[in-house]
């Protein structure tokens, strides 16, 4: 009877330790959607004169998962500029464009638009709206 109690109270220990290392981290594998539209201005050389306006087709939009530091995934616009990355788990999410720096025209250095989201709901859709980049 010790035995068993012994061999019992092994397995429930395996079997807590490994349920509880089981915590899904944010990314893929989920049912939640984070969704939105590219939208850029398209700049003078000088960014003082607005040329045009109008939603981004086939630009890439990223996506970082949780606290990390490398891009999760990334994905094009569609023609309208809409751009959706589905089946995510709850967590903590950056979503992000690439544009030009206005405050630096003569550097033509980058400039990243970035969103910060939280997915607490299982099949939670969040619209991010417009995301703003300019050119």
């Amino acid at each position: 009877m010790i035995k068993y109690k012994h061999i019992k109270l092994t397995v429930i220990t395996i079997l807590m330790v490994f349920i509880s290392s089981c915590k899904k981290q944010p990314g893929e594998g989920g049912f939640a959607t984070i969704k939105g539209r590219l939208y850029v201005k398209n700049y003078d050389p000088t960014f003082t004169v607005l040329l045009s306006e109008h939603y981004l087709p086939g630009e890439f939009v990223y996506i970082i998962y949780g606290d990390e530091n490398e891009v999760g995934d990334n994905i094009r616009t569609t023609n309208d500029g809409t751009f959706s990355f589905n089946y995510l788990r709850k967590g903590k999410y950056k979503v992000y464009a690439i544009g030009k720096d206005n405050t630096k025209p003569s550097l033509k250095v980058p400039k990243e638009t970035l969103f910060e989201v939280e997915i607490t709901e299982k099949k939670q859709v969040i619209d991010l709206k417009d995301i703003v980049i300019i050119n």
